[in-house]
């Protein structure tokens, strides 16, 4: 929108527009022809790529599991925006899956949505946004500390009230996509280490180990009862990366890339290479799944 509208933009850290500015303003995008012509100009350029190191097409590279529509897309923050919005939005879902699947018939399609959180906590609008037949499979985000189902500085105190919104949502997600007949991915997930602002990777994961095996135990289980849960993406790994900065924010000219985004303190959520038992309880789940499919 930013570039189709004059350079206006709505700052979602502004306390002038507070949530769900944000989200409503940027609902726009999905009806507006000229961001639409460059959204799709954008697919073409990426989809229809070669690899310049392998020589091979992306559509043809077996490494690619899926293309995503987007990062997170919903119709809007509020329901006096999203609700009117709707049918553009299924729209745009629609036109965006075939439009790839027209460029790529080699890999699958999915929204890139949150589930729930990003269809106004509705389950029609999750179940219309991925009925189309060019969208493969469901996608869920479970963010615990974003959506304030546990207190980051209350961890021992609050955690279960967290873990029983977590197992809710999960089975929730599964039931929807039992509806649809479509496997299901959890495709984001994270949870803070020990403590308030504790981003620094000498900082304990008790409770995000916790957390993970959560997520996994529900997969594995799942999986072993043949329903739609068919995998999961952590948020995120950081491996060797180390932010030189105390405050632990991304400046300008940083190349300790991590999998925690510049705009979140850096070692939030992302797994480090020294995170020894995070690392475990992800190895015996990859083992599990491994076993399990034999």
């Amino acid at each position: 929108l930013y570039w189709v509208n004059g350079g206006r933009y709505i700052d979602m850290n502004d306390p002038a527009h507070p949530w769900p500015a944000f989200a409503d303003a940027t609902a726009a995008f999905y009806a507006n022809a000229p961001a639409q012509a460059l959204y799709r100009d954008y697919i073409r350029a990426v989809v229809t790529r070669t690899n310049s190191v392998t020589g091979r097409a992306y559509a043809d590279d077996p490494t690619i599991m899926a293309w995503q529509l987007a990062n997170e897309p919903r119709p809007g923050g509020s329901d006096a925006v999203a609700v009117p919005n709707l049918p553009a939005f299924y729209d745009w879902v629609d036109g965006t899956a075939r439009y790839i699947k027209a460029l790529d018939g080699n890999h699958l399609v999915c929204t890139g949505s949150e589930g729930l959180k990003g269809s106004i906590e509705r389950e029609q609008v999750v179940l219309a946004a991925h009925r189309s037949p060019a969208i493969d499979y469901l996608t869920a985000h479970i963010w615990p500390n974003n959506w304030s189902w546990m207190d980051a500085a209350n961890l021992p105190g609050t955690y279960n009230a967290g873990a029983a919104k977590v197992a809710d949502y999960i089975s929730t997600h599964v039931r929807l996509a039992k509806t649809l007949g479509k496997p299901l991915v959890i495709e984001e997930f994270g949870y803070p280490r020990d403590g308030a602002a504790a981003y620094d990777p000498t900082v304990t994961t008790v409770f995000k180990d916790r957390f993970y095996r959560q997520i996994y135990a529900a997969i594995e289980a799942d999986a072993a009862a043949g329903g739609p849960l068919a995998g999961s993406n952590f948020w995120a790994w950081n491996g060797e990366a180390r932010t030189p900065h105390a405050d632990h924010r991304f400046r300008r000219g940083d190349l300790n890339y991590m999998g925690d985004p510049p705009h979140e303190p850096q070692g939030w959520y992302g797994v480090f290479d020294n995170d020894a038992t995070t690392l475990a309880v992800i190895r015996a789940h990859a083992a599990a799944l491994a076993g399990a499919r034999g």
